[in-house]
């Protein structure tokens, strides 16, 4: 439906992938904490999404809406952190820290899409 289709509600669809796949690395991370010689895992999409908003080929709506599904996740893998002498590279502490952070930016961001289409839901209802 095109009169739903918005660049916000394209970045936050896009936001909470991103988000969801940054959470299955972290709770990777963390189930591995013990498993000598696993190298933490990362996943960035942020800086895909400011490239794609500099894009000034893509100033039509349109343009920003293809741009932004286009996005999708990388996941990474730090290959020289090591915290133990088992080669193990995640720091527990940080992942929490990182897990905590991605929670309340996914609810943020699931709480904003909601509140988008329960504004569409009034105007379409006049206000009721």
């Amino acid at each position: 439906m095109d009169w739903m289709d918005s660049v916000s509600t394209s970045l936050l669809n896009k936001d909470l992938d991103g988000l969801w796949e940054r959470q299955k690395a972290i709770s990777d991370n963390i189930a591995n904490y013990e498993t000598p010689g696993y190298k933490t895992k990362s996943v960035s999409f942020e800086d895909q999404f400011s490239s794609q908003l500099a894009d000034t080929g893509n100033s039509t709506r349109s343009g920003l809406i293809s741009g932004i599904d286009s996005i999708s996740p990388v996941t990474s893998t730090a290959d020289g952190d090591t915290y133990r002498a088992d080669g193990n590279g995640v720091n527990l502490e940080q992942q929490n820290i990182d897990l905590a952070r991605t929670e309340i930016n996914y609810f943020y961001s699931l709480q904003e899409i909601s509140d988008s289409f329960t504004r569409l839901s009034k105007a379409v209802n006049g206000g009721k």
